[in-house]
């Protein structure tokens, strides 16, 4: 083996471009490796609670929780109890609500809670009344909206803010539910 003056060989075996052109090679295979992984991220970044929920889930099961809480109360209270029995009600609704809420998290979420001052306009301009029916006056206490029929208390709506947000978005409404 004979050498020349000044050419050096590495413990490699490659020679100066080689080992050049290979760092090269190796560089484009990783820039390759992060731009797919970049691509991927992408197209999975709103699966993973980026986007609010449909406001139409929150709303079929807060309506679904109002009727839950409705059926425990109907028929239980006469109506000089009725503070007990929205009392009663709030009990019942209020774990079913923070179960809606721990539902939506991720990048934001949702929050619920009641309107007494929606559940009283609502009551002023919606409580069944009129002289062919036989009920008694609305009253709005803590977004729950009760009337007396036939000496009992009974749950004729509930007013319930919802908030939706992401970092990017918030929704604001309210909902008026009347249990059936």
């Amino acid at each position: 083996m004979s050498r020349r003056c000044g050419e050096r060989r590495s413990r490699t075996g490659l020679s100066g471009d080689g080992r050049g052109q290979l760092v090269l090679v190796s560089g484009a295979v990783v820039v390759v490796a992060l731009f797919s992984l970049l691509v991927v991220h992408a197209q999975l970044a709103p699966v993973g609670g980026g986007s609010p929920p449909p406001i139409d889930d929150v709303a079929t099961a807060t309506d679904d929780a109002v009727e839950a809480a409705t059926a425990g109360v109907a028929g239980r209270y006469d109506w000089a109890a009725r503070e007990s029995a929205v009392g009663d009600f709030d009990s019942r609704l209020d774990p079913n609500l923070v179960r809606i809420e721990r539902a939506y998290t991720g990048d934001g979420g949702v929050a619920l809670s009641t309107n007494d001052s929606a559940a009283a306009g609502w009551a002023l301009r919606n409580c069944p009344d009129g002289p062919a029916r036989e009920f008694g006056s609305c009253v709005a206490d803590d977004g729950v909206v009760v009337q007396e029929r036939a000496g009992e208390t009974a749950i004729v709506a509930v007013a319930i803010d919802v908030v939706v947000a992401t970092p990017e978005t918030k929704t604001d409404l309210t909902l008026v539910v009347r249990p059936e």
